[in-house]
């Protein structure tokens, strides 16, 4: 059923929309899946991702050490921490350079790019070991997941709300300062 099922999904491209929809992804998975198998489909796509098979533990595992080093990068920028540990290493040399790699990136938005296809190539390599099988179909899901999370970077959406959110913040400590302007 695996087969059928992952040949009806439409491929997908880490510089492509996603053409599906994650909900419409699940709903197909959950007509043909067995109970078990949704199960372990609902567990490695939560977060923090959990589950029994291999690639699941892989999957996890990979996920806790990624957020250590997410976490560790980011507080060597700030000038005030002294980061006196080094988070667990990637299993992966590949996935380690390519973390590095991402990380020099000044431009946030490239860098964040930069990490989720990080992740991409390190499913899609799992994917490719074993088609059309369960660690395929988790695979695929993962991928939808990361293609719906980039397709809301948008930097001119992103402007707009820093743009809102700021003149929120300030619109009424500006009003404040005039008021208090007028009644000097």
């Amino acid at each position: 059923m695996r087969t059928y099922l992952l040949s009806s999904f439409p491929s997908l491209s880490l510089d492509a929309p996603s053409p599906i929809s994650f909900g419409e992804f699940m709903r197909e998975c959950s007509t043909h899946l067995s109970p078990s198998d949704l199960e372990e489909l609902d567990a490695v796509c939560a977060s923090p991702p959990s589950g029994k098979s291999a690639f699941a533990k892989e999957w996890s595992k990979l996920q806790a050490v990624w957020h250590a080093q997410n976490q560790y990068e980011r507080r060597q920028r700030l000038p005030q921490e002294t980061v006196t540990s080094t988070p667990a290493e990637f299993d992966s040399d590949q996935l380690h350079d390519d973390h590095q790699l991402a990380w020099q990136a000044s431009n946030p938005l490239a860098r964040e790019k930069a990490l989720q296809a990080s992740l991409w190539n390190w499913i899609e390599i799992r994917r490719r070991q074993d088609p059309f099988s369960l660690q395929d179909l988790l695979g695929y899901a993962l991928q939808l997941q990361i293609l719906e999370h980039r397709e809301i970077w948008n930097e001119t959406e992103g402007l707009k709300q820093f743009q809102e959110h700021t003149q929120s913040f300030l619109a009424p400590v500006l009003e404040e300062l005039r008021k208090q302007e007028l009644s000097a």
